[in-house]
């Protein structure tokens, strides 16, 4: 078969966003099932890997690699009909959808595209994260035309997670297929050696790394609770720590320099890095730290557990799904510093903490690609 696939932002191996390292996971899934992929992207770089065709369609004819706010510039905040509409139509003018047997959609943004085609949208925005980027008046539109669809032959409906699988069928009355997402483990792993990956982004050696691997968006995010939390250490357990966060994209530059200003004014060091490859990042992390309000899913969490790291995670639906029969993790109380503080103490102050366990094979087996891709195939 012939699948695209539609995303909004850029893919690539540094790309930080969860949706995008879903994108390649399932398109070399695909690939490896001897189907032809192409990936549709509103800007980036084309290229070919893995057999698996990245398509810049240059959606705003800019060099910038497109963002949220590049697409609210031009299309509106999606409040009423016409924005999807004319989304639609500009992504149908781009890209000649009629050679595909099927399509995968990333984003509710989509629901007015190729509505004849069959086609899989899969939800990574939750109600909390679709309100807060498009507003409530988007977002109760997007709830009305999702309803549009649920009768549908051709639109199907996939949720990573059980507990928004279900919030959304409440919404819509809509048929939400649950699948969660899977790792290809092999991308998490690097030939670098510890050392050698210090030394590239100049990383204190003798400091115990907490990598934060997600981006830096501020409010659903969550990255100062972190910082406050460690604020809150004693001296000297701050003088052990090195907080690295990982996620630096363009949009959220702007929120660096409170995080800088704070750092420096409670004696901690942080350092903020776009590593080249997120394998790189895990390798180096002594424990993880995912302090989210909100996820659709988890993929960061998936990636740091799977690997065995100790990983602190908020008390939210997704994570505790994820989480679940992996002893890797360790749940604080929902968005309270000074129970993070207390998980962040009890770690760095006792080695067997600091210990990554390979998690068990029927945890394991949950996440496996061969499932995941064969869920996807059965509905295509």
């Amino acid at each position: 078969m012939k699948i695209a696939i539609i995303n909004t932002w850029s893919i690539s191996n540094k790309a930080i966003g969860g949706t995008e390292r879903f994108v390649m996971d399932l398109a070399n899934s695909l690939i490896k099932e001897k189907n032809e992929v192409d990936v549709y992207m509103f800007s980036g770089k084309t290229h070919k890997e893995n057999g698996v065709n990245y398509i810049n369609i240059d959606l705003f004819n800019t060099d910038e690699e497109a963002d949220e706010y590049i697409v609210q510039n031009y299309f509106g905040n999606f409040e009423s009909e016409k924005s999807y509409i004319n989304l639609a139509e500009k992504l149908q003018q781009k890209i000649n959808i009629d050679k595909y047997d099927f399509i995968q959609l990333n984003s509710q943004l989509f629901l007015e595209c190729w509505k004849n085609k069959k086609r899989i949208f899969t939800i990574h925005t939750n109600p909390f994260e679709y309100e807060l980027a498009w507003g409530k008046e988007s977002y109760s539109k997007m709830l009305e035309i999702m309803k549009k669809y649920k009768n549908s032959k051709n639109t199907f409906f996939v949720a990573p997670s059980k507990y928004y699988a279900n919030e959304y069928k409440k919404l819509t009355d809509c048929d939400i297929k649950v699948i969660p997402h899977a790792i290809d483990i092999e991308r998490l792993k690097t030939e670098k050696t510890k050392e050698e990956i210090n030394l590239q982004y100049g990383l204190d050696y003798d400091k115990l790394k907490i990598v934060v691997p997600q981006r830096l968006e501020p409010q659903q995010k969550q990255p100062m609770l972190l910082l406050k939390a460690c604020c809150l250490l004693k001296e000297e357990d701050k003088k052990r720590i090195q907080i690295i966060y990982t996620g630096l994209d363009k949009q959220y530059i702007k929120f660096v320099d409170t995080l800088k200003e704070t750092a420096k004014d409670n004696n901690i060091d942080i350092k903020i890095i776009r590593f080249d490859y997120m394998s790189e990042a895990y390798k180096i992390a002594d424990f993880t730290v995912l302090p989210s309000k909100s996820e659709s899913f988890g993929y960061s969490a998936l990636e740091s557990l799977i690997l065995g790291i100790p990983t602190i995670l908020n008390d939210i639906p997704t994570f505790n799904e994820i989480a679940e029969d992996n002893e890797n993790n360790y749940i604080f109380k929902k968005s309270d510093v000074e129970n993070l503080k207390e998980k962040i103490y009890m770690i760095i102050n006792n080695n067997k903490y600091l210990e990554r366990k390979i998690p068990p094979n029927d945890w394991k087996n949950k996440y496996k690609l061969n499932e995941f891709v064969k869920s996807y195939l059965s509905l295509i």
